[in-house]
């Protein structure tokens, strides 16, 4: 039945952008090795993806721009009812992929309204291997993306991004590991300096050496400062961890 409810009341939204301009970056997501959990609040869902540029020579993304996933079934919703079920639902119909941090990271945000009523105990994202966002774009758009360059930055480049932004490279773990940092952290306020390791040991264990150096980095520089709370400096760490990346991922490419 909760399958039932959620599969009728899927409706494609349409994300419309501002003043027209030239179409950005196609976008990468990170594969998620466990659903990123979705953080609820005022009947609004929202949860943080570590993303990438795929395209070196178009300009990033402006804040808040909407973007789309490539193919369907590459960002699955994953709602839990109370009685334990699980439904998986196509994410592209539902949920908003919204630039955050340049081309580093995409917030996704539903509203509860959308699932007409039915309020899941708990959702996540899951994001596939290879996924893909594509910019939302209006009609007059001077230079807009062509089926090639699409092909392309969604086809073999993002095949090839595999071994540098979610492989076992220590740039690349750690970033992956700061951002289910960030996921698990409260979206105001903070957490008590009691609670910090804890965290670490339950989300991030295990993590490359560079991760634990983030987050101590950001422990310091909150102890050190006055409503700087820890996720927003692990935001801003995660940011220069995924540009360090992306740049190493277009080197490979042979690009700059």
């Amino acid at each position: 039945m909760f399958r039932s409810i959620l599969a009728a009341t899927i409706v494609l939204y349409a994300f419309l952008p501002g003043a027209v301009s030239a179409a950005p970056q196609i976008m990468g997501l990170v594969a998620t090795a466990e659903p990123a959990p979705m953080q609820c609040a005022g009947g609004q869902c929202s949860v943080l993806l570590s993303a990438f540029c795929l395209q070196e020579k178009r300009l990033p993304p402006d804040l808040d721009s909407a973007y789309l996933p490539a193919e369907a079934g590459q960002v699955i919703l994953i709602a839990t009812a109370a009685d334990g079920q699980t439904t998986r639902l196509e994410a592209g119909g539902l949920v908003e992929f919204r630039s955050r941090y340049g081309y580093t990271a995409i917030q996704a945000h539903l509203p509860l309204e959308r699932l007409a009523g039915v309020w899941p105990v708990s959702l996540a994202l899951e994001v596939k291997p290879r996924a893909a966002l594509l910019p939302v774009t209006a009609p007059g758009d001077p230079d807009p993306l062509t089926a090639e360059e699409t092909a392309t930055a969604t086809g073999p480049w993002r095949l090839a991004a595999e071994v540098v932004m979610e492989g076992d490279r220590e740039g690349a773990a750690s970033a992956r590991a700061t951002m289910r940092l960030i996921n698990d952290l409260p979206l105001k306020g903070d957490i008590r300096s009691g609670e910090r390791e804890p965290l670490w040991r339950r989300v991030a264990g295990g993590a490359p050496v560079l991760a634990r150096q983030t987050f101590d980095a950001c422990i310091r520089s909150v102890d050190q400062a006055v409503g700087y709370p820890l996720r927003r400096c692990l935001e801003e760490r995660h940011e220069k961890l995924q540009v360090q990346n992306t740049r190493e991922f277009w080197r490979s490419l042979g690009g700059s």
